[in-house]
């Protein structure tokens, strides 16, 4: 059972779908629960400040011997 739900935010419109079994046995408090998680989860990832990651001289993103972006501090 595919349930297509979409909220519509400030940040603009988010679009989402539940994938579920059809015997979920899952109630509606608890679908609109999941809704509502990854909405929430969504707009955390879109507010989070981005991080201020070390620049070279060039303005090119210093990374790590292990590859990752330097993040200052």
């Amino acid at each position: 059972m595919k349930i297509d739900f979409s909220f519509d935010t400030q940040y603009g419109k988010f679009c989402d779908a539940l994938h579920l079994p059809d015997n979920h046995g899952l109630s509606d408090e608890q679908i609109e629960a999941m809704k509502q998680q990854r909405l929430d989860n969504w707009i955390a990832v879109i507010t989070a400040p981005a991080p201020n990651y070390v620049l070279d001289a060039d303005g090119n993103i210093v990374f790590d011997a292990d590859g990752n972006p330097v993040i200052a501090e």
